[in-house]
């Protein structure tokens, strides 16, 4: 088991308590915890690893190598309005899951919902197929929604049948718009409060 397990006490802020030692239903020990700095060399490693097929269904892209400062973005985050959660197996990380709240990541000119955040994962090709892209989405969409996400959103390619069969496990009143070949996606988060026009429906109130 690697040793990042452990919390990263030099870094302010980092949630420790996002990391979890769990097993796949194979057997194999995964630990499920926030990425950090440190994992730029890892990031870089598992950016390599995808197909093309895997690396243009989540970046869009057919880059073949990832810039510094790519990777660096990647790593650094502030676990409020940006979180990531990776799968770790044998100290390589195989998955990551993340949000980036609009409104943080927006020109200052662009009004966005605080409560918004665009989101994404992406596993290895190796590792596909064992529940880690699940497990990694219900571990971020958890986080987002106690730090005040309550609902994501994704674009994601119209081949991707397999990204929009996970989002309808982690909420309701999933929302989609296809166009130029890309699903646009919302999706309420399971946890989140409901909306503020249902919280003051007519009947809701406990006045008279």
């Amino acid at each position: 088991m690697s040793d990042e397990v452990e919390p990263i006490a030099w870094l302010p802020g980092y949630p420790a308590e996002l990391t979890e030692q769990a097993f796949l239903d194979d057997g194999t020990p995964v630990v499920f915890r926030a990425i950090h700095p440190d994992d730029a060399a890892r990031v870089e490693r598992l950016f390599h690893r995808l197909s093309p097929q895997a690396r243009y269904m989540r970046f869009f892209t057919s880059i073949a190598r990832p810039s510094a400062s790519m990777i660096r973005y990647l790593v650094t985050l502030d676990y409020v309005d940006r979180l990531a959660i990776v799968a770790e197996i044998r100290g390589e990380i195989v998955g990551v899951a993340r949000y980036d709240r609009l409104a943080a990541v927006a020109p200052p000119a662009v009004p966005m919902d605080p409560a918004e955040a665009e989101a994404a994962v992406v596993v290895e090709d190796a590792w596909q197929g064992r529940g880690i892209a699940t497990r990694l989405l219900w571990r971020l969409s958890s986080a987002a929604v106690n730090r005040g996400v309550h609902t994501f959103t994704a674009t994601i390619l119209a081949q991707n049948r397999a990204m929009m069969r996970l989002l309808t496990v982690l909420g309701e009143n999933m929302s989609t718009e296809l166009s130029g070949g890309e699903y646009t996606v919302k999706l309420r988060l399971a946890g989140a409060p409901p909306p503020r026009a249902e919280q003051d429906a007519p009947g809701d109130s406990a006045h008279p």
